[in-house]
């Protein structure tokens, strides 16, 4: 049997250094990511002769000289790609970090995000039954207390009427 409870939970802060940590590893796959799917694509360009292509086009609209070349060194094209992936993985880590820093400071003031959670509990059935039976066996318990705490007060009673 599940049991559903809604609970509410407040975020009042986020600690930057785990921010720091976690985008820093997702700015760092994403930025793999595009390296490695420029490269990919660039090769299947290269393979299905679309610069050589496009190379054709330019010399016969005289845009470029018969010994000149659009791609003709590709380590500066690929240089940029890594520099800009390196710099987007910086600049998106630091971003993210100072605003967990803003984050905190606004907490501060206005007591943070709230938030509500579903909390499912799984109650197995003997569980369940070995629960009721120690409600029961203490329920008995009380009672007994309670019986022996009432007989005790029907003596005093009983021995003030006595004394009187």
């Amino acid at each position: 049997m599940v049991k559903v409870n809604r609970v509410r939970r407040i975020i009042r802060k986020i600690d930057p250094w785990t921010v720091l940590k976690v985008t820093f590893v997702l700015n760092f796959i994403i930025a793999l990511t595009i390296v490695l799917g420029f490269s990919i694509l660039w090769v299947l360009l290269v393979n299905a002769g679309v610069p050589q292509g496009l190379e054709d086009i330019a010399r016969r609209l005289a845009l470029l000289d018969a010994d000149a070349s659009l791609v003709g060194n590709v380590e500066p094209l690929f240089t940029s790609v890594v520099f800009l992936a390196t710099v987007y993985l910086l600049t998106q880590t630091a971003l993210a970090t100072i605003g967990a820093f803003f984050y905190n400071l606004v907490s501060d003031l206005v007591g943070g995000v709230e938030v509500v959670v579903l909390e499912e509990t799984y109650n197995d059935p003997q569980v369940q039954n070995a629960e009721n039976k120690i409600e029961t066996t203490s329920s008995k318990n009380k009672e007994t207390m309670l019986m022996s705490f009432s007989k005790t007060l029907k003596n005093l009673q009983n021995e003030e009427d006595e004394n009187e």
